[in-house]
């Protein structure tokens, strides 16, 4: 190797050993983890450690740390802590020192603060010549911090606002606004302030959601805050100009309407009083809807009120005057009589707030009269005097020349908007006696008949009356005529002996307004004259048929029936017959004999009487032959045929047709299709089908299996031994679609007799039924006897002779201790003498009170669940029974 090179190589090896060299010979010292500025962030738990760099670290004295004022940081031991702090768990200062064996020291910092921040200086005394000291740096980093960032805001509808967030953080952040997702920029709405957002004129759209976003460039930290922004209204009261009204006594209600966002909170105080009423006696406040409830309303609850709607963004007022209406009463209506053609009036007084109007209504019509003249009579007038000072009204109805209709109760009408008031009056229209009510002029009585002759005088006051008769002459001495009352009412009897009583009496009726008079006229009725005529209308082998003529009479006294008395030309009248027919009916006789000459004689009768016989007439009846024509019954909706309800079948009715003196025996029926052909109807003959009725007393018919939706013509004839009738005919109409109704059956379906016995069968299987239960469960009933009596042995004679006081064989406590009436013996339970004894009392009588003749007395069975044989003594004769018993007490 050349000389040059190894000079080269040893001057490297000088140049690496020199700071091996400086450190052995310049003692130091190090703080770890190294550098000269060190950024920790705020919260977190920092070790900063002083280690000392000397050849012999036992030479280290006094090392200590120094805070950023120079002031010595105490080691853990130094500190004096709490006596709670003691213990497991106990809390250490914020920043302490702690020496280790290598005498380096270290540096704690709890949680980091950001105050806590700037120069830190290690200090220690090497070898007691030389000062040690090594400074750091720290740094604090603040997090992204939200100091005044609420999470709702609430700005005012109108006004200005700024959205507040304050962010802080080191380095310090940037912050931006989003809103929608969208970047916010300033504006002319918007201006980006360090710390808000604000917002020019604010509006109901501007509700929502903001993003305020903060951001650390150097570091990389970003935060978002989300801030919810309600924009509120200030409240608004609708305004009452209007006077609230209400009426005492009752409950009322009044609302103050309010807006507002958040809906407004409404309070009432009166103004007069500036009390709560929310907290008054007799009123209820609804803050939410802004109800005021008085319960009971009384005057003094009349004023002005306040309503005051408050909400977040202020409050608004408005007031509001209540009147109380005072409902009408009728303080006083009396009574008013006038003379008729005077002028009437009544008068009502009324008082309510605010005054009533006052009107009235006569019982009789159901409408109240209006103020002023009446336009259906101007007769009425009715005005008011109203006093809006003291509350009265004075109604006054006024009726002009008044007339007795005008007479009768009226009813005072008092009204506000309260209510009304009602109260009844009466006026009294007086009159002179009046006839109206008279029924007639005119009284009949014949054959000397008392006849009562009555008189009605209405009038006010009530009227007196007399009578006379004819000529105007007295009655008062006629002991055939009589007087009931003098007024209003009155009764004249008359006993009509001969024709002077004939005549007119006067009813004359008088009271203090005049006189007046009423003729009654008593007249002779009489018996109607001769029938005028009589004539044959029609006339068949057996029945006749007149039109008859009547007399003229008095309207008053009219033909009430028409009398017929007929018989053979070969009989006299003596053995005629007689028919009776009311006035204007059907003159028919019937049940004559065929070819039979008869005479006829008619009278007329009336409430008198019959009168004399008249227009006779003389007829011979023709012979047997066939029936009339028989006449169909139809309801017709058109003139031309009938229309059946029905699609597939007709109810054919008629009425019976003179018999023409052979009975008819039946009927007989044919139906055909029928169509209109060129504007006539044409039969299909081969559609026709005929039916008979062989029974004279059925007069209709079910025609069935007929098509829907088709006409027929149908014709029915009578017959007798005679033969068939002249056929009567008609069409009608089947309905169309299908017919779900049941088919008419032409008799019944089920004999009475069958029914009968039906009804005996089910009564007799509900009794078995009740006997089977009563057997069951009561232990009684005929099945129950029938089975106990089978089981029984049979017994010689003298258990026989006992058979109908079977009931002995049983112990008194199945008895029920009751006694036993069988077949005239009394059983009678007999203890008094300690033993248990029956007696059997014989009757000779029905009557219990009777003496008794005879008397046995009987050994009870005492069961002691064992077949034992019973003796029993009866009528001196002794029989012995075996008797089996199946548990105690039993009587089986």
């Amino acid at each position: 190797m050349p000389a040059h090179e190894h000079h080269r190589a040893a001057a490297a090896v000088v140049f690496a050993l020199l700071p091996l060299i400086a450190y052995a010979n310049e003692p130091s010292l190090e703080i770890l983890p190294m550098g000269e500025t060190q950024e920790k962030p705020i919260g977190f738990s920092i070790l900063l450690t002083c280690k000392p760099k000397v050849d012999d670290v036992k030479l280290i004295k006094d090392m200590q740390w120094l805070d950023p004022q120079n002031r010595v940081i105490e080691s853990l031991k130094l500190v004096v802590l709490p006596i709670e702090s003691t213990g497991t768990g106990h809390t250490k200062p914020p920043m302490y020192t702690e020496l280790h064996q290598d005498n380096s020291l270290s540096l704690f910092f709890n949680s980091l603060e950001e105050e806590q921040a700037g120069k830190y200086t290690c200090k220690a005394n090497y070898a007691n010549s030389i000062l040690l000291e090594k400074s750091v740096t720290i740094d604090s980093i603040v997090a992204i911090t939200w100091d005044d960032a609420p999470l709702n805001q609430y700005p005012i509808l109108g006004e200005d606002f700024a959205i507040q967030c304050k962010v802080r953080a080191r380095p310090s952040p940037a912050v931006d606004w989003l809103f929608n997702g969208e970047l916010i920029k300033t504006n002319d709405r918007y201006i980006v302030d360090t710390y808000a957002l604000k917002i020019k004129n604010v509006q109901e759209s501007d509700d929502g959601v903001y993003t305020c976003r903060a951001s650390v460039l150097t570091t990389g930290e970003m935060k978002e805050r989300f801030i919810r922004v309600e924009v509120h209204i200030r409240p608004t009261v609708e305004e009452i100009s209007e006077p609230v009204n209400i009426v005492e006594g009752e409950g009322a209600v009044i609302t103050c309407k309010a807006h507002g966002k958040p809906l407004p909170k409404i309070t009432w105080v009166k103004t007069l009083t500036h009390q709560d009423l929310s907290t008054a006696d007799g009123f209820e406040v609804n803050s939410n809807t802004g109800v005021l409830t008085i319960k009971n309303v009384n005057r003094e609850d009349a004023g002005e009120y306040q309503c005051t709607a408050t909400n977040n963004a202020g409050s608004a007022r408005t007031n509001i005057m209540v009147n109380v209406i005072v409902k009408p009463k009728i303080m006083e209506l009396l009574n008013a009589t006038v003379v008729q053609g005077e002028q009437a009036s009544l008068t009502c007084k009324a008082f309510g707030r605010p005054p009533p109007k006052v009107t009235f209504r006569k019982h009789t019509s159901d409408k109240a009269y209006t103020i002023g003249a009446q336009i259906d009579d101007d007769r009425i007038i009715v005005s008011n005097k109203p006093n809006d000072n003291t509350g009265e009204t004075i109604g006054t109805l006024t009726i002009d020349e008044v007339l007795r209709k005008d007479d009768g109760l009226y009813e005072c009408i008092a009204s506000n908007t309260g209510g009304d008031a009602r109260k009844n009056g009466h006026l009294m229209v007086e009159f002179p006696p009046s006839f109206e009510s008279m029924p007639n002029k005119t009284v009949w009585s014949w054959d000397q008949k008392p006849v009562n002759i009555s008189c009605i005088a209405e009038s006010i006051p009530n009227a007196t009356i007399r009578w006379t008769s004819h000529g105007d002459r007295k009655i008062d001495n006629d002991e055939w005529i009589k007087q009931i009352g003098n007024g209003p009412f009155s009764t004249l009897t008359v006993y009509p002996l001969d024709r002077r009583y004939y005549t007119t009496y006067k009813c004359i009726a008088s009271n203090k307004h005049g006189t007046r008079d009423y003729s009654i006229e008593l007249r002779e009725a009489m018996k109607p004259g001769e029938v005028m005529q009589s004539k044959m209308e029609e006339i068949t082998a057996t029945t006749i048929r007149f039109s008859v003529l009547p007399p003229s009479t008095d309207p008053e006294l009219p033909v009430q029936l028409i009398v017929v008395q007929y018989k053979e030309d070969r009989e006299t009248w003596s053995q005629a017959r007689n028919k009776t027919w009311s006035i204007n009916s059907a003159y028919w006789l019937e049940n004559l004999k065929p070819q039979t000459a008869y005479e006829f004689r008619f009278a007329a009768m009336n409430k008198v009487g019959m009168g004399n016989w008249g227009a006779n007439y003389r007829e011979v009846t023709p012979g047997r032959t066939q029936p009339n024509e028989p006449k169909i019954l139809m309801s017709p909706t058109t003139d031309e045929y009938d229309v059946s309800m029905y699609n597939n079948q007709y109810e054919l009715s008629w009425l019976a047709p003179a018999d023409n003196g052979e009975p008819i025996d039946m009927y007989q029926i044919k139906y055909c299709q029928i169509k209109r052909v060129s504007g006539n109807w044409e039969v299909l003959e081969d559609t026709c089908r005929t039916v008979d009725v062989k029974t004279q007393a059925r007069l209709r018919h079910w025609l069935k299996n007929l098509i829907s939706d088709t006409f027929y013509k149908v014709e029915l004839r009578a017959h007798n031994a005679m033969g068939f009738s002249k056929p009567g005919s008609a069409k009608f109409k089947t309905a169309r679609g299908m017919d779900t109704t049941v088919v008419h059956h032409q008799g019944p379906l089920i004999s009475s007799a069958a029914i009968i016995g039906i009804v005996i069968a089910v009564l007799f299987i509900i009794i078995i039924v009740i006997d089977v239960i009563c057997c069951c469960a009561h232990k009684t009933g005929i099945i129950y006897y029938v089975c106990e009596r089978s089981r029984r042995k049979p017994v010689d004679e003298e258990d026989a002779k006992l058979g109908s006081l079977y009931g002995w064989r049983f112990p008194l406590p199945y008895c029920d201790q009751k006694m036993a009436n069988v077949a005239g013996v009394t059983a009678i339970q007999d203890t008094g003498s300690g033993k248990n004894t029956i007696r059997l009392v014989k009757h000779t009588a029905i009557d219990e009170k009777e003496p008794l003749k005879e008397e046995k007395k009987i050994t009870p069975i005492i069961d002691s669940g064992l077949r034992r044989e019973t003796s029993i003594t009866f009528d001196g004769k002794r029989s012995v029974s075996k008797t089996g018993f199946v548990g105690k007490d039993s009587a089986v």
